[in-house]
């Protein structure tokens, strides 16, 4: 069990089919023994790279449930943002985190990998999280996402490890107070790691890991879950990304041989989290 445990509200979208986004940051935050709640950005009928989907904007949903939730005197001390789907959206959070004044909020900029934005995003969704990285006590965007809330180097296919500190620069001056970037691959050096920023000791970190030649959907979103939950567990935000990272890499390494890289079947790894 956690020292201390926490409620979280977790505003991110739901997906009917696939283990992504709330669907994953549950399980884990559960596991851990904090209590979750649950603010969908929008109902998803199944990740993405199906090629078929349907996308749900509840906009007006969040709108009315915040307004119940206020006039019944709920508060929320610890916030999880993810997949944004509306300009007001942003000001429905940013109204929540006003409100509540809570001690941590996590955001994930989900909207981009390789170079370009997901199928089915929202048009204004960079502006969306260049708003939401002001509040944020840590934001986690991967370097594809860093790159395009931070305006720089939209261009460049990989980056050195020097322009990765420059733009990881760019983005603290925005606001966040602890900072992840993923996914880093700099095209100067042979090694992949995750680039950390820990403003209690005000200093960068590379948390390396092992390259997996492999894909699967859902794993930043069980990233950012174990990044939650470690943190509002006690951890520092150094030791809960070698966290994150050492078993995400565990359990994409045992399924290598798996088809179906859509749907991560990973709560069966969930006793190698030492809580």
């Amino acid at each position: 069990m956690p020292k201390t445990v926490k409620d979280v509200l977790i505003i991110n979208d739901f997906a009917g089919y696939g283990r992504v986004s709330t669907q994953a940051m549950i399980p884990v935050l559960s596991h851990y023994g904090h209590h979750t709640y649950a603010l969908p950005t929008s109902l998803v009928s199944n990740t993405l790279e199906y090629g078929r989907f349907v996308i749900h904007d509840t906009t007006e949903y969040m709108r009315q449930a915040v307004s119940v939730w206020n006039d019944l005197g709920f508060r929320f001390d610890n916030i999880t943002v993810g997949f944004l789907n509306s300009h007001e959206q942003v000001d429905i959070i940013r109204g929540i985190i006003e409100r509540n004044q809570p001690s941590f909020v996590l955001v994930d900029p989900i909207m981009a990998e390789n170079g370009k934005l997901y199928d089915g995003m929202y048009p204004g969704v960079i502006d969306c999280n260049k708003k939401m990285a002001g509040v944020a006590s840590v934001f986690v965007p991967n370097v594809t996402e860093a790159c395009m809330v931070s305006d720089m180097y939209l261009d460049k296919p990989s980056l050195t490890t020097a322009e990765l500190h420059e733009m990881a620069q760019k983005l603290l001056s925005m606001g966040p107070r602890d900072l992840v970037i993923t996914g880093c691959e700099p095209s100067d050096r042979d090694v992949a790691f995750n680039y950390v920023y820990d403003h209690e000791t005000d200093a960068f970190h590379e948390v390396v890991y092992e390259r997996i030649p492999t894909q699967f959907i859902g794993t930043g979103d069980l990233f950012s879950g174990i990044l939650t939950a470690e943190c509002l567990s006690g951890s520092s935000i150094l030791h809960a990304v070698k966290v994150a990272s050492s078993f995400i890499s565990i359990v994409l390494q045992d399924n290598l041989d798996t088809e179906d890289h859509y749907d991560l079947h990973f709560e069966r790894y969930m006793k190698l989290l030492n809580i």
